[in-house]
């Protein structure tokens, strides 16, 4: 069983089969093939589809982890390092299925249990990157799967991953702003009848609800997983907070400003 992750700025393809169609049509660049030229600012960078592929019949679980790989790795010592931290990232998040899952004493029905994920380019630029992970988990005899996401947000220039506390200043309430504008979009997207206390509780100003956030062209990208706002027949929810909500909380020199510079 798949799931349907993100929607496009750029190739617009849905990449798996779960979430709604509303959703897909959230602001995300994905990779829908296995590779992906992307060019800003006068330089070039290609990513190629690696996976980690593994199908266990003892214990019954199959592993298909998709990860990009920028091309040209072995000429440039950015994206050499770059190529490291992804590979990193998915070879944690296989360990850490590994690691917890716990076969059935007994098979339990047709479909064995897995670990799959996909992932959506948000933006690359010649100094910044932001993918996000879609990631399906299915333990055997369960009544569905469980989804989430995992962003990985990158400055080039650095050679360091980004936290969103990176992106702002310091003292500058950002958690609030975002949150504040993130409840009245889910609000107005999950109406007639919101259910007011789940949101404010999913969506409220602390870093636990705002893991899963990535860059985009024309806003910071924040993805409430199923469960987090709503049930989880409603799947994810995804809200663009506009770069104008957040020019006067920016780090001036950081990598949100140079993305939002480029933009202008």
């Amino acid at each position: 069983m798949k799931i349907k992750l993100f929607s496009t700025l750029v190739l617009n393809v849905l990449i798996l089969s779960f979430f709604s169609a509303d959703q897909a049509r959230a602001s995300r660049n994905t990779t829908g093939s296995s590779s992906l030229m992307v060019q800003r600012g006068g330089a070039i960078i290609k990513f190629t589809q690696r996976q980690i592929s593994e199908v266990n019949k003892k214990l019954r679980h199959t592993i298909k982890a998709r990860y990009p790989q920028a091309v040209g790795a072995n000429r440039d010592a950015r994206l050499a390092k770059l190529n490291q931290a992804l590979r990193s990232l998915a070879s944690t998040e296989v360990a850490g299925f590994k690691r917890d899952f716990t076969p059935p004493e007994e098979p339990m029905g047709e479909m064995q249990s897995y670990y799959e994920s996909e992932y959506a380019i948000s933006l690359v630029t010649d100094e910044v990157v932001s993918i996000a992970f879609g990631v399906s988990t299915y333990g055997e005899g369960a009544a569905h799967p469980n989804h989430h996401t995992l962003v990985f947000n990158y400055d080039l220039r650095t050679g360091q991953t980004l936290s969103l506390a990176d992106l702002f200043k310091p003292n500058s309430n950002y958690l609030k702003i975002i949150s504040g504008y993130a409840i009245k979009e889910l609000k107005k997207k999950l109406s007639p009848e919101p259910d007011e206390d789940w949101i404010e509780r999913g969506a409220g100003a602390s870093e636990e609800n705002y893991k899963a956030w990535n860059i985009a062209r024309d806003g910071l990208v924040v993805t409430f997983d199923p469960y987090q706002v709503a049930s989880y027949a409603e799947g994810e929810h995804v809200v663009v907070v506009p770069y104008s909500v957040l020019k006067d909380l920016i780090v001036p020199s950081g990598a949100l400003a140079r993305v939002t510079a480029n933009k202008r």
